[in-house]
C-alpha cells in the first residue's frame, strides 16, 4: 500500500501536465454544440441511434454506450456532457500511458509528454470532438495505445514463452478499437514502428517486428471486414472496390492533406514542419551502430505506414477525405521526433549537430502545437457561431410558420426541402469553410435539416418529397442570404428552399 501511494505521488506531476494540455486544447468542447449527426441522433433517440450505430456503422461498442444511455432514462442532451467528460478522460489516459511507455526509453518527462501529446492529440483529432459520440472515438484511441504497450511488451520479451500473451493482448486491444471506431486503427501502426526498430538487432529481427505489428493490425481489420460482409448491413466498408480509381484519389488527396491540412493550419506549415523534423532525424541518425541501409529502410517504412495505413479507407473505397478518416496521418511529426529520441539518443560523444537537431525537433513540435491551439480555438468559435446561425434560421422559419397558421387557420404538418440554382453552401460567410465535415450547417445535410428544425422549434414536422413545380421554381433563383421568398406555404406543407 505504501509503495502504491509512493508511485501515485511520484506520477502526479506527469498526470497534471498531461491533463493540463488536454483541458487547454479540448476543454472548450464541454460547452454544448452540434454536428449535423447530433441533431439526427437526438431526434431519433439513443435506442434507435444504437441500432444504427451497430447495423449500419459496425461500431458495437459505441452502440452499447448509446444503449446504456437510453436505458438510464437520462435526458438525451445529457449524453453530450457525459460524452465530453469521458472523451477528455480517455484522451488524457491515452497520452499519459504513451508518455509512460516512452519513459522506459529514457526520455525526459517534459519531452515525452510533449511528443506523446503531439502524436496522439494531433491536428486531425479535432473533428472527433465535433461529434456527440466523441467519447467512443477517444476510447478507440485509448485501445490503440494499450495495443502499442502490449506490442512493446512482446518485443521486450520475444525470446521468452510468455511473450505470446502480449501479442494476443495487442490483437485483443486492436479488435476492441476496430469495433469501437474503425478510423483510428492505423494509429497503432504509426505509434509502434519506432519501437520495432529499437528492439531489432539486425534486418531479420526488424522484419519480424514489423510483421508482428502487421498481424496485430490485420487480424482485427479482417474480422471487421468479415463482419461487414456477413453480419452488419451497412455501407461503411466496401467489400467491392476499384483499386485503380482509388489509388488516383489516394495520391491526390494525400498531397492535399499534408499541404492544406483542411485549412486547420496555414498552408504548407505542416508539410514544412515534417520536412524539418525529418532532416533533424537524418542528422541524428549519424553514427548509429545499426547498418545504414536498415536505418534508411526504417525511415521509409515509417513514412509509408504513416501515409498508407491512415488512408486505408480511401484506398478501399469506403471513406472520403476528412480529418477523422485520416487522423493518424498527422501523427507523423510527433512520431518522427519520437523515433529520433529513442533510437538515436544523445550520447556523451554526440556531435554538436546531433544535439542541435534534437533541439530543432522539439522546437518545431512546440511551434506546431502553438499553431494548433489557435487553429482549434478558431474552429471552436466558428462552430458555436454556426450553431447560433442555424438556430436563428430555424426561429425565422418557425416565426413564418406561426404567422401563416394564425392568418390561414391551417396547421403546418409537413416540410419539403429544396435548393436554389447553386448548391447550398455548407456554412455561413466569414466562418471556417472547407470541403469536409468539420463545420457544416444542419441545413446542408438531408439527415439533419428537419431534425434541426424540430429540435429548436420543439415540433414534430414530417419530411416529404419535393414537388416538381416548386423544384423548378427554386432552381431558377440564386439567393445569398435568408429571404421570405425561400418559404412557400401550400395547405399543410411548407416548401423551404435552402440557399
Amino acid at each position: 500500500m505504501h509503495n502504491l501511494l509512493s508511485k501515485t505521488v511520484k506520477e502526479k506531476y506527469s498526470v497534471l501536465k498531461v491533463f493540463f494540455l488536454v483541458l487547454l486544447f479540448f476543454g472548450a468542447n464541454v460547452f454544448l454544440s452540434f454536428s449535423t449527426d447530433s441533431y439526427s441522433t437526438l431526434s431519433a433517440g439513443f435506442h434507435t441511434a444504437a441500432q444504427d450505430m451497430l447495423e449500419r456503422n459496425g461500431r458495437p461498442i459505441i452502440a452499447l454506450i448509446y444503449k446504456l444511455h437510453s436505458l438510464s432514462g437520462l435526458p438525451g442532451i445529457s449524453f453530450y456532457y457525459i460524452s465530453s467528460g469521458l472523451a477528455l478522460l480517455f484522451l488524457g489516459i491515452a497520452v499519459w500511458l504513451y508518455q509512460k511507455l516512452l519513459a522506459r526509453y529514457s526520455l525526459p518527462e517534459n519531452i515525452r509528454i510533449l511528443l506523446a501529446f503531439a502524436s496522439i492529440a494531433n491536428i486531425y483529432i479535432i473533428e472527433y470532438f465535433m461529434f456527440i459520440e466523441k467519447c467512443g472515438f477517444m476510447l478507440a484511441i485509448l485501445f490503440n495505445v494499450i495495443a502499442v504497450q502490449c506490442i512493446c511488451g512482446f518485443f521486450e520479451r520475444k525470446n521468452t514463452h510468455p511473450c505470446n500473451v502480449f501479442l494476443l493482448c495487442a490483437v485483443l486491444a486492436m479488435t476492441l478499437a476496430v469495433f469501437t471506431y474503425q478510423g483510428t486503427v492505423a494509429l497503432f501502426v504509426v505509434l509502434s514502428i519506432p519501437f520495432a526498430f529499437y528492439h531489432a538487432k539486425n534486418f531479420r529481427e526488424y522484419v519480424c517486428n514489423i510483421i508482428s505489428i502487421g498481424v496485430c493490425y490485420a487480424v482485427p481489420v479482417l474480422l471487421a471486414f468479415a463482419a461487414f460482409k456477413w453480419v452488419f448491413n451497412g455501407t461503411r466498408l466496401q467489400t467491392d472496390f476499384n483499386l485503380l480509381a482509388n489509388l488516383k484519389e489516394f495520391f491526390g488527396g494525400l498531397w492535399m492533406c499534408n499541404m492544406e491540412t483542411f485549412d486547420i493550419f496555414p498552408h504548407y506549415i505542416f508539410l514544412l514542419a515534417v520536412l524539418l523534423i525529418l532532416a533533424a532525424a537524418v542528422i541524428s541518425a549519424r553514427g548509429t551502430d545499426k547498418p545504414a541501409f536498415l536505418e534508411k529502410l526504417h525511415i521509409l517504412v515509417l513514412f509509408a505506414a504513416a501515409c498508407v495505413f491512415p488512408a486505408a479507407t480511401i484506398l478501399q473505397g469506403s471513406g472520403w477525405w476528412t480529418p477523422r478518416t485520416v487522423y493518424p496521418l498527422a501523427s507523423i511529426a510527433g512520431v518522427l521526433a519520437i523515433n529520433s529520441f529513442i533510437n538515436h539518443p544523445i550520447q556523451p560523444d554526440s556531435t554538436a549537430s546531433v544535439c542541435i537537431a534534437k533541439r530543432v525537433s522539439i522546437a518545431v513540435i512546440a511551434v506546431l502545437l502553438v499553431v494548433q491551439y489557435f487553429g482549434f480555438t478558431r474552429l471552436y468559435i466558428d462552430k458555436y457561431k454556426l450553431n447560433a446561425l442555424d438556430e436563428s434560421r430555424c426561429c425565422y422559419v418557425g416565426q413564418a410558420i406561426s404567422e401563416y397558421e394564425e392568418t390561414s387557420g391551417i396547421e403546418i404538418r409537413k416540410i419539403a426541402f429544396y435548393t436554389d440554382a447553386e448548391s447550398a453552401i455548407p456554412t455561413y460567410p466569414h466562418l471556417y469553410s472547407h470541403t469536409g465535415d468539420l463545420i457544416c450547417s444542419s441545413f446542408n445535410q438531408s439527415w439533419s435539416d428537419l431534425s434541426a428544425l424540430n429540435y429548436y422549434l420543439g415540433t414534430n414536422y414530417e419530411k416529404v418529397d419535393p414537388v416538381e413545380k416548386y423544384d423548378i421554381y427554386f432552381s431558377e433563383k440564386n439567393w445569398d442570404h435568408l429571404s421570405q421568398g425561400q418559404l412557400i406555404f401550400d395547405g399543410d406543407t411548407l416548401h423551404l428552399c435552402i440557399y
